[in-house]
């Protein structure tokens, strides 16, 4: 379809393009060849008089005009997709709709897996991306690209629905056969050397430690890991402790030689929320996806 002269079929390409910063990624997730794709780019220059996007390295880097251009362009086509041509039929045993979650690996150990089981059985023919809570992940929730993200209240963003989800608190964690296998004091937890998760290039703390950093405590950090899941391993054998919310906890203690412990300093207070782009308000498959997770949190809630 054109629009004033431009092939309006041009601008999924230019979405992608700005997103990957590469015609073969770009190729590969729109179900293309590279040379298409390498095509389209050519004749969205033609159009704007402009290279849109220029080779430096090994990425793709857009011009000023492209930056311009780049916040429209994600508007309009995600009027398109949620608003025009929405359908509000879903039906999850026929459908092969491909989810894409931002969800922490804690979600997914404590909540995800198990509803990803269940949907297995009801929607064979789902898909499911689900990745990591990030500076980008939080770009591409933010322009519409995201179907679910499930993160902390704190962290939730203003002008998106909401819907909470469960909630959690903090626990220490230790080694079965260690020090602090019996039981941890104040003293104890403030002298203690603690295994630390860490997230991303831009070292992120978790929300356990921002509420630390919040009462003031200064907790000897002895060891950095990159996520909630490498804690128990960076605990075990060893004299360190970790803080990680209960649920994880007990989730691992079945895997590990680990035991919990109430944090002695009084920890976090975790509510786990769901958010989704404000277009997606009437999308049939992401209010199934949400009750299929809601379904979940309120069964392990009852144990």
């Amino acid at each position: 379809m054109r629009f004033e002269g431009l092939d309006l079929n041009l601008l999924v390409a230019f979405d992608m393009l700005l997103e990957c910063r590469s015609t073969t990624e770009a190729a590969r997730r729109l179900n293309m060849s590279q040379p298409t794709v390498s095509s389209a780019l050519g004749r969205l220059r033609d159009y704007f008089g402009d290279d849109l996007l220029v080779n430096v390295g090994r990425e793709m880097v857009p011009t000023p005009l492209a930056e311009e251009l780049a916040p429209a362009i994600s508007e309009l086509l995600n009027i398109a997709r949620f608003r025009i041509i929405q359908n509000d039929e879903f039906d999850p045993a026929v459908s092969r709709r491909r989810f894409k979650l931002l969800a922490s690996d804690y979600v997914f150990d404590v909540l995800l897996a198990k509803a990803l089981v269940k949907a297995a059985r009801i929607a064979p023919g789902i898909t499911f991306e689900i990745s990591a809570i990030g500076p980008q992940g939080a770009r591409l929730f933010q322009k519409g690209d995201i179907d679910l993200m499930i993160t902390v209240s704190r962290f939730c963003f203003d002008g998106f629905p909401v819907e909470p989800l469960f909630t959690d608190e903090d626990a220490v964690i230790c080694w079965n056969q260690g020090k602090y296998a019996d039981g941890i004091d104040e003293a104890a937890f403030l002298s203690a050397d603690f295994a630390v998760a860490i997230f991303g290039e831009e070292r992120r703390p978790s929300v356990s430690d921002l509420h630390f950093a919040d009462v003031g405590l200064s907790l000897h950090a002895s060891l950095h890991v990159p996520s909630f899941s490498a804690m128990p391993g960076a605990v075990c054998g060893t004299d360190r402790i970790a803080v990680m919310h209960l649920r994880h906890a007990r989730f691992f203690e079945s895997m590990y030689p680990l035991v919990s412990h109430p944090v002695p300093v009084g920890g976090a207070q975790v509510s786990e929320i769901m958010q989704w782009h404000p277009l997606r308000r009437k999308d049939a498959g992401v209010r199934w996806l949400r009750q299929l997770l809601q379904g979940e949190a309120a069964a392990f809630d009852a144990v």
